[in-house]
């Protein structure tokens, strides 16, 4: 008997950029890799950006509506685990893509008819093509039904795991439903403008002239209605301007950096904060990461903003550990510290989908005693005087009004200045011209002096 291979998909079909994707959402789900990395480790080898750009659409797709396809799939299946495992990716993502029937991505028929194709080309998934025919055309046959059933579940109510959604619950009682609203979102294209070049209102009117609909969000951000490749921004590669949520360009700001100050940057990647603190005056930054790779993130966002900075700065890169302070810091103290302390990232799901299935629950007590520890070891390298100014990207009550109250009793040294403490989708910054699409994401910002006395 002759073993005949699967035909060959072409990359311009819909067939291949679900069979990628799907590995994409696989790799996130079953090997604990960040969105990011498993799309670049997917499309290896993959050359028209016609599917680089299918296979990252779909995968950010398929886990923004992860929750709706595995319901439905157990639902449709009769199964709690399909084999091989890799196959319930595939289906949650056909059904994701069936589930919304007024603005579908593509025509049911077409859904079916390239789910089936991309079984028929894969080896994994080749006997699989009839379970997923069977499958996909029960749900269309009575679509309404297969709804209703699947929303009595949570998972498919909010496309985030249980105790996510618990969690938000209990710490926002009363916003909790915007705040899942906002999860589920696009994420704005927002622009931090280049202080040294020109003002928001100048970039709104060379976007204006470009065709392009912008409008002025905050001191420096600039909120853009379509988004577009940065390639396609106006003086993006002369450094004019960098892409920065409105909430993370807060930071900067009120850390407020003096000409010739020392400042550190305790967690820079990928860079956007150590950009914005070099064009908001001339200092002496050093800028630390525990990871090599994300230290070169850095790097790059500050060579292409560097023509700009016509002062006296320096900027010294470090590999280390913040809180292994031995390590790293020569002793000298420092003006200001930003401490961008690692978090769950609960505030920015909209823009890493993936974020919630990765974490667990234990996650938030684990991150939070790294946090401590981090803020007690950098406040030893503040000056008498200085400030430091504590940041997550993260709405998790654990991770910021509770943090920062508990480094006050640990620090009686620490005076607390204003700052605008949780960000949050319902307080958006947009004004009535930009609306709910232009809402920050969401951030904690506590702010503390060290006494001058101690």
């Amino acid at each position: 008997m002759m073993n005949t291979k699967p035909p060959k998909l072409a990359e311009a079909s819909l067939a291949f950029a679900l069979l990628k994707a799907a590995a994409v959402l696989t790799r996130v789900l079953r090997e604990g890799r960040s969105l990011d990395q498993a799309i670049a480790q997917e499309t290896k080898g993959v050359k028209t950006p016609q599917a680089l750009g299918a296979i990252q659409d779909l995968a950010y797709f398929g886990m923004r509506h992860l929750g709706q396809g595995q319901v439905l799939t157990r639902l449709i299946s009769g199964k709690p685990l399909l084999s091989p495992e890799p196959l319930n990716e595939l289906m949650a993502l056909g059904f994701g893509l069936l589930w919304e029937g007024k603005n579908p991505k593509y025509p049911a028929h077409t859904v079916v008819d390239q789910m089936v194709y991309a079984c028929t080309g894969s080896e994994q998934f080749a006997r699989a093509k009839g379970l997923a025919n069977a499958c996909l055309r029960n749900f269309l046959r009575d679509a309404d039904t297969w709804r209703a059933k699947a929303l009595e579940d949570p998972l498919a109510q909010h496309n985030l795991p249980v105790w996510w959604v618990e969690q938000l619950k209990t710490g926002h009682p009363d916003q909790w439903q915007t705040l899942l609203a906002q999860a589920q979102s696009h994420p704005p294209l927002v622009v931090r403008v280049n202080s040294r070049c020109m003002t928001a209102q100048a970039y709104v009117e060379q976007l204006t002239a470009a065709g392009m609909a912008a409008a002025v969000i905050g001191p420096q951000a600039v909120w853009i209605e379509k988004p577009v490749p940065v390639s396609s921004l106006p003086g993006f590669e002369l450094g004019h301007v960098s892409v920065q949520d409105s909430a993370a360009q807060m930071a900067a700001s009120l850390l407020n950096p003096q000409n010739g100050q020392r400042i550190l940057d305790a967690c820079a990647a990928p860079g956007g904060k150590t950009g914005h603190l070099l064009e908001l005056a001339d200092i002496d930054l050093v800028a630390l990461d525990s990871s090599p790779h994300r230290l070169d993130r850095v790097e790059d966002n500050i060579r292409r903003i560097a023509p700009t900075l016509t002062g006296q700065w320096n900027l010294k890169l470090k590999v280390a550990q913040a809180e292994q302070i031995e390590s790293w810091w020569d002793g000298v103290p420092f003006d200001g510290i930003l401490a961008d302390v690692p978090c769950t990232g609960s505030g920015v799901v909209r823009r890493h989908p993936d974020i919630p299935w990765l974490r667990r629950p234990d996650d938030i007590a684990k991150l939070s005693r790294l946090q401590h520890k981090l803020l007690n070891a950098l406040w030893s390298t503040l000056k008498p005087g200085g400030t430091l100014l504590l940041v997550t990207c993260s709405i998790f009550p654990e991770e910021g009004p509770q943090l920062a109250a508990a480094f006050l009793d640990n620090h009686p040294d620490a005076l607390a200045h204003a700052a605008p403490g949780l960000v949050l989708a319902a307080s958006s910054t947009g004004g009535d011209n930009a609306g709910f699409d232009a809402s920050p994401d969401g951030f904690f910002y506590a702010k503390f002096e060290k006494s001058p006395t101690s």
